[in-house]
């Protein structure tokens, strides 16, 4: 029964550490724009003992995200763009994979490339980086098409000059990505023209700074629970005069 106890609380002990670190990671990313709060998914494992599986721990086995829109506050800023309702940018990752924000916070580099804050280049048709010639003027529409008047022309001589590439896979086979950005795990991406852009604004982060706090104030008090009930485990045992064995 001892040893049943303490595998019981270390399991509690482990999942509350990896609840109280995605709490402080939410917390910490109150500001950052666009981001999905996290949520660990918890999963039932075995644990093996002398060759077959006797107990059953229960670990994170997947960073699962809170994809509800967050607060849309205007900027002004023509390059600032705010996804409305479902749907998401697409970017070209690091690794030179499309892959999916909701940072609408956008930029144009000094060779012209359309990308986001972190620097990823967002993409067009073809899932192409999206490259701009130089321009006095720039606009984007809720459809995301980039418009602009080149320089040295005429300022009323605007042009359409590419389109964002809008997706929206369905949330349950989104997942996030190891480097903040998020992909579909089920099927390749495909452009959707009702996916529609908020001009001059961005996406607030989802996460409730209240109901973060209040959820590591519980864990808290669960972790210490369990690590009274791990004491109890370990004072019974040298009650007994037999050592707790961890095999």
């Amino acid at each position: 029964m001892s040893q049943q106890l303490f595998y019981l609380a270390m399991a509690g002990l482990d999942a509350s550490m990896d609840r109280v670190a995605a709490a402080a990671n939410n917390l910490a990313n109150r500001g950052t724009t666009a981001f999905k709060a996290q949520k660990p998914v918890f999963e039932a494992l075995p644990l093996y003992g002398q060759g077959q599986p006797d107990r059953v721990i229960v670990a994170a086995t997947e960073d699962g995200a809170d994809l509800r829109s967050g607060p849309i506050e205007q900027t002004g800023r023509s390059l600032d763009v705010a996804v409305k309702g479902q749907g998401w940018i697409v970017v070209e990752a690091a690794d030179g994979n499309p892959a999916l924000t909701r940072n609408g916070s956008l930029t144009i580099s000094p060779t012209g490339m359309l990308t986001d804050s972190a620097g990823h280049p967002v993409l067009g048709d073809g899932f192409a980086p999206i490259v701009l010639p130089p321009l006095q003027s720039v606009t984007i529409g809720a459809d995301g098409t980039v418009s602009g008047a080149p320089a040295g022309q005429s300022p009323d001589q605007i042009a359409a000059l590419a389109r964002i590439m809008l997706a929206n896979p369905p949330n349950a086979s989104v997942r996030r990505r190891t480097d903040g950005l998020f992909q579909d795990a089920s099927a390749p991406l495909l452009p959707d023209a009702g996916v529609r852009l908020q001009l001059g604004a961005l996406e607030d982060s989802n996460a409730d700074t209240v109901a973060m706090m209040m959820n590591m104030i519980e864990t808290s008090r669960s972790f210490q629970m369990q690590t009274e009930m791990m004491r109890m485990v370990f004072a019974t045992a040298q009650g007994q005069s037999s050592p707790l064995s961890l095999s």
